[in-house]
């Protein structure tokens, strides 16, 4: 059987007041409705005495809140007994269902993030190895938005955001081109739907190029030009295969032996010159 444990907190920061509500439930629904009614009054109240509304409030981090309702198999999760490692591949352990599936909501009662737990019942191996999706990695078609060698930006959250991969890169570089499709294994029961993005550093502290990983819903089309065999034009075509690099030679442009940066066209490295175009 399983069970709802709704946790829900507000915080007032202009009084410094901090309040919960935790109840379990037997279905969501239930939990959602109460947990949006508990909230909503608190924030209302929040919100009265400094004339503002909740999405004001929120902005100006006068307010804000923790909304989850936790679903767990109680039976299941008791008997769970894998013996996995976090530093090992996450792919390997989305082959079992989780123990723990974590639901974070809006003050809309909207789904955030779900974050999906494995918990195994044993004092040597029980540590916390999860994995948050977005609702939309669902769907059947998660995954597939871009392909390799594609162009692509980072959409920058305009609103404030609880996801926290935003805060792993604070310098975006204007274009990414995509190395790396999110993987999906046989059997795996839920994708981890990231893409890994190179970029080319442009700074003298760490120059080459650099790939990170960004969540779909975090990617959008570049839609600037992009000029025949320019810095950016030659690593695409060097990630899609269209110019083949032996192993030397990519280790360079990773650490920054060998240039793709446009001020360093004057040096013995720089692209042209290695890559003969």
């Amino acid at each position: 059987m399983k069970t709802y444990l709704l946790n829900v907190k507000t915080y007032d920061y202009t009084d410094e007041t901090e309040d919960e509500y935790i109840e379990v439930f037997n279905n969501f629904e239930r939990a959602k409705n109460y947990g949006l009614e508990f909230l909503n009054k608190k924030l209302e109240f929040y919100c009265k005495y400094i004339n503002r509304s909740i999405k004001q409030a929120l902005k100006e981090e006068k307010i804000d809140y923790d909304f989850r309702v936790i679903e767990e198999d109680i039976e299941y999760a008791e008997k769970f007994n894998q013996k996995l490692n976090f530093l090992e591949e996450i792919e390997e352990l989305l082959i079992y269902e989780p123990t723990h599936k974590e639901f974070i909501l809006d003050y809309m009662g909207e789904i955030t993030n779900i974050c999906i737990r494995y918990l195994p019942n044993q004092k040597e191996t029980r540590d916390r190895n999860s994995l948050y999706l977005k609702p939309n990695d669902l769907l059947p078609d998660a995954g597939t938005k871009f392909k390799i060698g594609d162009l692509v930006k980072i959409v920058k959250p305009n609103i404030r955001t609880d996801d926290i991969s935003y805060s792993y890169y604070p310098d975006y570089s204007d274009v990414y081109v995509v190395r790396f499709l999110p993987r999906r294994i046989e059997g795996q029961k839920y994708l981890r739907n990231t893409y890994a993005l190179s970029e080319i550093k442009n700074d003298n502290f760490s120059p080459g190029i650099f790939t990170w990983e960004f969540h779909e819903e975090q990617i959008a089309e570049y839609e600037g030009n992009v000029k025949q065999n320019s810095p950016i034009d030659v690593l695409r075509k060097i990630i899609k295969k269209e110019i083949k690099v032996n192993r030397e030679t990519w280790n360079g442009l990773k650490n920054g032996t060998i240039s793709l940066r446009e001020q360093d066209k004057d040096k013995d490295n720089y692209y042209k010159k290695v890559l003969k175009l």
